[in-house]
């Protein structure tokens, strides 16, 4: 949903949305690496006395996610100040990061936290640029470690030093660590209350491995016809599946233990949504939510 048309479900109290830049934009944001510890170090350097917290984060070349929880006034001001710094700095051409082109989706359930922290960590594997856990430009590598790398203090620097280090003259919490000019995450994103909104890190996991999680995020981000097969095309590959490997000439001829087996393979195989395999196969969402 766009900014324009956004309806605030907080209407005024603190909240939980999840910030996206245009996906489609053609035109990079970030071209080095150095362009990336900007970002990441732009994303720190406003957080403080925003009113908001940074629950994930993913910095793709030419888009951005940003989970952020506070009042959603709060939250449009911390990601408008973010991305006109990011303008500043990086000297972007008009319109790669515009105002009202923004897609901003309110999170009202433990499950869709879940999948949006999931669905952000895994754009860079959706991208075929890196594995979650491997991607440095993102929260992932906050996400039910047990040891974090080491980086130096903040406030151990001389005030020429903290300038020439960070290029800024923004005040900078003594607390923050960093590493080779980047602020740690560990410094500024809100991990542990999302995490342990996780049964544990088997089921983080899970939810990053599954191929249907863009298709089901991105329907409810109202996104959801970008999904590759019609119900049409999709009915046809399912049938074809039944002949081939089932033996069955349709649906009707599997068992519940075999019509879930299927629904696995079309998800895992098409990047099929549950809402489209419940649709489909007449299984209700709540028991693919189990089994994809």
């Amino acid at each position: 949903m766009k900014r324009s048309d956004f309806k605030d479900p907080f209407e005024g109290r603190r909240g939980c949305y999840h910030f996206s830049s245009s996906h489609k934009e053609t035109r990079l944001i970030f071209r080095t690496e150095k362009d990336f510890i900007i970002g990441v170090n732009t994303l720190a350097l406003l957080l403080p006395g925003s009113g908001v917290k940074i629950v994930a984060y993913c910095l793709m070349d030419n888009h951005i996610h940003i989970l952020l929880t506070g009042t959603l006034e709060d939250c449009l001001l911390f990601y408008d100040r973010v991305t006109h710094r990011l303008a500043q700095l990086l000297r972007i051409g008009n319109g790669v990061l515009k105002k009202d082109d923004v897609d901003i989706v309110a999170v009202s359930s433990d499950l869709q936290l879940k999948r949006e922290i999931c669905y952000i960590h895994r754009n860079p594997f959706k991208a075929r640029i890196a594995s979650p856990d491997a991607y440095p430009w993102s929260s992932a590598d906050v996400y039910f470690k047990t040891s974090f790398p080491a980086g130096s203090l903040v406030k151990d620097l001389g005030s020429r030093e903290k300038r020439r280090v960070f290029e800024t003259r923004l005040q900078i919490p003594g607390n923050y660590e960093y590493s080779n000019g980047r602020i740690l995450n560990t410094s500024f994103v809100s991990y542990v209350g999302a995490a342990a909104k996780f049964t544990d890190s088997v089921e983080y996991f899970d939810f990053l491995r599954r191929y249907s999680l863009e298709a089901e995020v991105e329907e409810s981000h109202g996104i959801h016809l970008e999904v590759t097969f019609s119900d049409a095309e999709l009915m046809e590959r399912i049938n074809s599946i039944c002949v081939n490997e089932f033996h069955v000439k349709s649906i009707s001829g599997l068992n519940r233990k075999e019509l879930l087996l299927l629904a696995r393979k079309a998800a895992f195989r098409f990047g099929a949504g549950q809402a489209q395999l419940s649709r489909l196969l007449g299984v209700g969402k709540d028991v693919l939510d189990r089994v994809l």
